[in-house]
C-alpha cells in the first residue's frame, strides 16, 4: 500500500538520504489540499499520481525529479462543453535559499523553489504548483475533435457561407452593408481618437 503524501518534510535530510515519494493524493486530500488547483478546473476525476525522486549533485544543488498526473474535467472555451485531460507533470527543481543558489541551479537547468532557511517544505505544494503550468492558458477540445464532440467552429462557417450564398442568389450587394458599417464607424467618436492615434504613429 502507498503511503500518504507527508506535508512538512526537510528538503535537506530527504536530499542527502534520497528518499523517494512514490504515492497517490486521493480525490477527497487533492479537493481539501489543493484549493487553487480546484479552482482552475472543473473537476478532478480521480487520484493524483506522484513519483518524487530527493537528491543532491556535486555541485551542491538540491533537487527533486519526477513527475506527477492527473486526470481532470475543463470546460472547452470554443463550444462551451465539458472535456476530459490528461495531464503529466515531468519534475526537475532545485531548492534555493539566496541568489548564489538560485544562479547554480539555474545554470544546472532546473526550475526554482525559494524556501527560507530552515523552512519546512510542503510536496502538495510543488505538486498543485506543477498541476497549474501543466493546465491550457485556453481550454479546448483537440483539432481532432472539431466537427465531432466540439463543432462550433464548423457550424459558423457553415452559417456563413449559407448567409453568403443566399445574399448572392438574393441579389443582395454585401459591399453596401460594409460602407454603412463603416460609415457609422467614423461617426463614432471613439473612430475619431482611432484615426488621431493612427496619425502619431
Amino acid at each position: 500500500m502507498k503511503e500518504r503524501i507527508p506535508q512538512r518534510i526537510d528538503y535537506h535530510r530527504y536530499t542527502e538520504q534520497g528518499v523517494i515519494l512514490d504515492g497517490v493524493m486521493s480525490l477527497v486530500d487533492s479537493n481539501k489540499d489543493l484549493p487553487r488547483f480546484n479552482e482552475a478546473i472543473i473537476e478532478n476525476t480521480g487520484d493524483i499520481s506522484y513519483y518524487l525522486v530527493f537528491d543532491a549533485d556535486i555541485l551542491g544543488n538540491r533537487f527533486v525529479t519526477g513527475h506527477v498526473g492527473a486526470r481532470v474535467v475543463l470546460q472547452c472555451q470554443r463550444c462551451m462543453d465539458n472535456y476530459n485531460l490528461d495531464l503529466n507533470c515531468d519534475i526537475s527543481v532545485a531548492f534555493v535559499e539566496n541568489e548564489f543558489q538560485q544562479k547554480q541551479a539555474e545554470e544546472s537547468s532546473y526550475d526554482i523553489f525559494w524556501l527560507a532557511k530552515k523552512e519546512l517544505f510542503d510536496p502538495g505544494v510543488l505538486i498543485e504548483d506543477e498541476l497549474l503550468l501543466a493546465l491550457p492558458q485556453i481550454a479546448m477540445h483537440s483539432e481532432s475533435e472539431i466537427g465531432k464532440g466540439c463543432d462550433v467552429r464548423v457550424n459558423f462557417l457553415d452559417d456563413y457561407d449559407r448567409l453568403r450564398e443566399k445574399n448572392i442568389c438574393s441579389g443582395k450587394d454585401s459591399s453596401k452593408d460594409m460602407k454603412q458599417s463603416e460609415q457609422q464607424d467614423d461617426d463614432n467618436p471613439f473612430a475619431i481618437l482611432k484615426q488621431l492615434k493612427n496619425n502619431l504613429e
